[in-house]
C-alpha cells in the first residue's frame, strides 16, 4: 500500500512538471479560448485522461493515453491476424512479446503526438523560440513528453507487478479524482457569481449519488448459473455431488469500454491540430469530432426553438461514435476475455454439468446466450451513464466540471477502478493469510 502510494505522490508531482520553452501567461489565454471555442468538450476530456496535465504543458501532458491506444489496437489486431493471436495463446511467454510490442509502438505513438502538440503550440506562438531556434523546441517537446509517457508506463508496472496491482487504471483513475477539489470550487464560484442557478448543487449532487449506486450495482451484478457436480466414487468413498453455480457478470468488460472509447476519438483531435495549422479547436475536422460540434441534427433541422428540441444538439458524430465504440467495446472485451467453449470444456473436465443441457456444445450454446443477453443490459447501461453528462453539457449547457459529478467517463472509471482496487487489496489479504482485525488480542498479551 505505501509503495503504490510514493508512486501515484511521484506521478502527481511529475504532472506539474512544466514543458520548456512555453510562454505560460500566453497558453493560459491560449486555453481558455480554446475551451470556449468548438473544440472545448474534446480539450476538457483529453486533460481529463491525462490528470489536467495537459492544460498546463507538463512533461506528463500525453498521460498513459498512447499505452491505452497501442493496447486496444493490438487487441483487434490479434482478432483478424493470426501470427499476433498465436503469440497471445503462448502463455506467459506471448504475453511477454505483446508487452513488449505495446511498449515500442507506445513510444511512437507517443512522439507522433507529442510532434502534433508541439506543432500547435509554436504555431499558435506559446513558445519562446521562434525563427531557427524553432526546431529546438520540437525537439525538446517531443522528446519531454515522450519521455513522460514512458515514465508513467513504468510507474503503472511498478504499481502492477510491486504494488496492488492495477496499475495503469489507477494512474488514470487518480488523475481524474485530482481534479475533483477544483472541479467543486468552480462550481462554487459559479453559483456565487450568478452563472448557475443554486438548485444545480442539490440536482447534481442527487445524480451523483444515483449514479454511483448504479454503477455499483452493475459493476458488482452477477447472473449466476446452477451447475450440479456429478458424484464420483473412489475406493470405497464417494465424492462430489453438490449444487454450485457459475457467476456471469453484467459487465464483463468493467471500465475498459470507457476508456477505448475515449482514447480511440482522442486521436481525432491530435490529427485535427496537425491539419488545421493550429486553428483554435482543430478546425472543421476538430469541429466535426467536438462534443459540442455544429454538425450535429439540431442544426440540420435548421430549429431554433428551446425546450426539449435541445437535445438534438446532442446528435452529433463525436456523441454518436462514443456511443457506438463504448457499446461495441463491451461486446468485444467480454469475447476475447471470456470464452464459453473453453469453460464449457471444464465444466465437462470437472464432472460438472448445468441441469437440463448437456455437456459440450450445448452447454457452451447457453452459456454464450445467457452471457450475450446479460452484456446487452450491461452495455446499454454504460452507454446512458457515460452519455448523460454530455448530452447535458452539449445541449442544456450545463458546466463540464458538473458533468464529472454526474456521471460520464471520469465518474464510471474512477468507480470501477476503486472496486478492482479493494477486490486486490483483498485478495493480497487472502494470499498472505493476513489476519489484521479479525483475531482478537488475548487479555494476558496486553499485561
Amino acid at each position: 500500500m505505501l509503495y503504490t502510494l510514493l508512486i501515484l505522490a511521484i506521478y502527481r508531482i511529475g504532472a506539474h512538471v512544466p514543458t520548456p520553452f512555453i510562454d505560460r501567461a500566453q497558453l493560459q489565454s491560449f486555453i481558455q479560448k480554446t475551451r470556449s471555442s468548438i473544440g472545448g468538450g474534446l480539450f476538457d476530456m483529453v486533460d481529463l485522461f491525462s490528470g489536467r496535465a495537459f492544460r498546463e504543458m507538463s512533461v506528463l501532458a500525453l498521460g498513459i493515453m498512447p499505452y491505452i491506444s497501442v493496447s486496444i489496437i493490438l487487441e483487434l489486431l490479434a482478432v483478424v491476424y493470426p501470427r499476433l493471436q498465436k503469440i497471445k495463446q503462448d502463455g506467459p511467454l506471448g504475453q511477454r512479446k505483446i508487452n513488449n510490442l505495446t511498449r515500442q509502438f507506445t513510444i511512437l505513438l507517443a512522439l507522433f503526438q507529442s510532434f502534433a502538440v508541439g506543432l500547435t503550440l509554436q504555431r499558435s506562438g506559446l513558445t519562446y523560440l521562434t525563427g531557427g531556434y524553432s526546431w529546438i523546441f520540437m525537439l525538446t517537446t517531443m522528446v519531454s513528453m515522450t519521455t513522460g509517457t514512458a515514465f508513467l508506463m513504468w510507474l503503472g508496472e511498478r504499481m502492477t507487478d510491486d504494488g496492488v496491482g492495477n496499475g495503469i487504471s489507477l494512474i488514470i483513475a487518480v488523475g481524474i479524482m485530482a481534479s475533483y477539489p477544483g472541479d467543486f470550487m468552480t462550481l462554487f464560484n459559479q453559483v456565487r457569481s450568478g452563472n448557475l442557478e443554486s438548485i444545480w448543487v442539490i440536482v447534481i449532487f442527487i445524480l451523483f449519488v444515483i449514479s454511483s449506486m448504479a454503477i455499483i450495482i452493475i459493476q458488482d451484478g452477477t447472473r449466476r448459473i446452477p451447475m450440479q457436480q456429478a458424484k464420483r466414487q473412489v475406493g470405497k468413498q464417494v465424492m462430489g455431488g453438490g449444487t454450485n453455480y457459475l457467476p456471469l457478470k453484467v459487465n464483463t468488460a468493467g471500465v475498459i469500454p470507457v476508456i477505448f472509447s475515449s482514447a480511440m476519438l482522442a486521436f481525432p483531435g491530435f490529427l485535427a491540430s496537425v491539419l488545421s495549422n493550429g486553428a483554435p479547436g482543430g478546425g472543421t475536422l476538430g469541429n466535426f469530432f467536438s462534443p459540442t460540434s455544429n454538425f450535429n441534427l439540431y442544426s440540420a433541422l435548421g430549429l431554433t426553438s428551446g425546450g426539449a428540441m435541445l437535445v438534438f444538439k446532442s446528435v452529433n458524430a463525436y456523441i454518436l461514435m462514443f456511443a457506438i465504440f463504448t457499446g461495441f467495446f463491451c461486446f468485444f472485451y467480454t469475447a476475447v476475455t471470456f470464452n464459453p467453449d473453453e469453460i464449457s470444456n471444464n465444466l465437462k473436465k470437472s464432472g460438472s454439468f448445468i441441469p437440463g443441457k448437456r455437456p459440450g456444445k450445448p452447454t457452451s450454446e447457453y452459456i454464450d446466450y445467457v452471457l450475450t443477453r446479460i452484456t446487452t443490459f450491461g452495455a446499454v447501461f454504460l452507454v446512458v451513464i457515460a452519455v448523460v453528462p454530455l448530452v447535458l453539457e452539449t445541449s442544456y449547457n450545463m458546466p463540464f466540471q458538473a458533468g464529472a459529478f454526474v456521471g460520464g467517463t471520469g465518474l464510471i472509471i474512477v468507480i470501477g477502478v476503486l472496486l478492482d482496487t479493494l477486490k486486490q487489496i483483498e485478495s493480497q489479504l487472502l494470499m498472505r493469510h493476513y489476519e489484521g482485525f479479525t483475531t482478537r488480542r488475548s487479555a494476558s498479551r496486553w499485561r
